[in-house]
């Protein structure tokens, strides 16, 4: 009876948002089929022109962008090589002294659509790492990864279903998706391919094609071990215009049984050359452990556990998108995002004992965060070039990381990309903790051997530069 219950829970907000959508705006299956199965853009905002620069420079190719027709073919094979080598400048040594670490991988993948209305998907990675240390010793790893794998089928009744290893990209903003709710790691902002592995799903999705809406329906299999642990969630995408306004508004329900309930809310509003962007996320019932951290009697301080799991805990992304005109054919695309995170920390002593403790990641361990970024594409006589230049801050403990990439088509399938970045303050974007603030947690009483190990590797790092150099070819 209670999985009756949960499912009626959470599988309600779809069948009420399907009865207040026009069900006249369902389009002919054929029409539909063209865009499911054709590769095409599922949904997006009807306000995304203005960022098109930094979808296409940070985008990646999940699967094959191209048109299909009766006489497409049923099987298609491509992929990527890519020879990356980055150098790690720190502040105890020159640059002739600095580490150099080498990355080579193959990324495949194979893509059928035997008939209309079926296709399947897969794509994996060989990759080979080497890193160096000190005394000119290098490690080396392989890895084998399956990023995606994956069925999808239509039918009469205009609903598509996906099962599988897949990938989704939830979240309006550039930098922080705290609405991302079932990706299995967080996003790189400043990767120019994202190449996270894709969550176990069977996905239900019902578009409309006049409107451009789109619900969805997913049951999440990733780590589920039992019949009653997959976690649900359903998504509804509305494109709306009022005047000049248009957008788009996505609303997002995820839970399970002894798993986090999360709601999530993104807005993307388009008025003229601007885009306002608002993403929010609310989690009940959340499964991170949260810290606060006391003075003892003796003036040394402990970290004991906060418990938060009645409250709501709020995550908030507010930022502007703007073109600018710099000439008759070019224009530049700016982009600035606040992070309010109340998962985060405001101390940064709590901020470092969450991070060794595993309960935070990067990117989400302060509580306030400030982003930008500008976007060259094909400056001047630069056709085959885009230059992105982006900062970011964390607030709580004032470090930062600025970079600058340059990104050049050698040949249709090629391109090679140059990038620099530079940190300041000793924190999370620098790559270690002060000293200070070690010494003040390594003080606590409660504190387990593995994390005070932890606290040691890096106490008082500070990486300066980092300047790498890519190069890849598309199969």
């Amino acid at each position: 009876m209670n999985s009756l219950k949960s499912l009626y829970v959470f599988f309600f907000p779809i069948s009420a948002l399907i009865g207040l959508l026009p069900l006249t705006a369902i389009a002919s299956n054929s029409t539909i089929e063209e865009e499911m199965f054709g590769g095409a853009s599922q949904s997006g905002p009807a306000s995304a022109a203005p960022t098109e620069q930094l979808k296409a420079a940070r985008s990646d190719a999940s699967a094959p962008q191209q048109s299909e027709d009766k006489n497409a073919e049923t099987l298609t094979l491509g992929g990527r090589l890519e020879l990356q080598a980055t150098l790690l400048k720190s502040s105890s040594n020159s640059f002739g002294d600095s580490p150099v670490n080498q990355s080579t991988g193959a990324e495949l993948y194979l893509d059928s659509r035997p008939t209309d209305d079926l296709r399947g998907f897969v794509k994996g990675a060989l990759t080979q790492r080497k890193a160096s240390g000190t005394a000119g010793s290098q490690s080396v790893s392989n890895d084998i990864s399956l990023y995606e794998m994956w069925i999808k089928w239509g039918g009469k009744s205009a609903i598509y279903t996906t099962v599988g290893k897949q990938k989704l990209k939830w979240g309006a903003a550039s930098f922080w998706n705290p609405t991302d709710f079932l990706a299995v790691q967080n996003r790189d902002p400043l990767a120019t391919y994202d190449i996270r592995p894709g969550a176990n799903l069977v996905k239900l999705h019902m578009p409309f094609e006049k409107s451009g809406h789109n619900l969805y329906a997913i049951v999440d299999l990733e780590n589920a071990t039992s019949a009653h642990s997959p976690r649900l969630a359903t998504r509804a995408e509305f494109n709306y215009g009022f005047g000049d306004f248009t957008g788009e508004l996505t609303t997002t329900l995820a839970g399970g049984k002894d798993q986090p309930l999360r709601f999530g809310l993104d807005l993307s509003t388009g008025l003229g050359p601007v885009d306002l962007i608002l993403e929010s996320a609310w989690t009940r019932r959340s499964n991170q452990k949260f810290y606060e951290k006391i003075t003892t009697e003796n003036g040394n301080i402990e970290f004991k556990n906060r418990d938060r799991a009645k409250s709501a805990i709020p995550q908030v992304v507010a930022g502007l998108r703007y073109d600018i005109k710099y000439s008759d054919s070019d224009s530049a695309n700016v982009s600035v995002e606040y992070f309010w995170n109340d998962a985060g920390y405001s101390d940064v002593a709590l901020e470092a004992y969450s991070f060794i403790q595993g309960q935070t990641q990067r990117l989400y361990l302060a509580n306030r965060y400030a982003a930008a970024s500008l976007v060259l594409a094909q400056p001047g006589s630069f056709n085959d070039s885009t230059v992105i230049f982006s900062a970011l801050a964390n607030l709580a403990d004032k470090s930062w990381l600025a970079r600058t990439s340059l990104s050049h088509k050698i040949s249709t399938r090629s391109r090679i990309e140059f990038a620099i970045a530079k940190t300041g303050g000793a924190g999370e974007f620098s790559g270690g903790i002060p000293r200070s603030v070690v010494d003040k947690v390594k003080s606590s009483a409660n504190l387990p051997t593995a994390a005070r190990d932890a606290l040691d590797r890096v106490s008082g790092v500070q990486q300066d530069f980092t300047v790498s150099v890519t190069a890849g070819i598309d199969l």
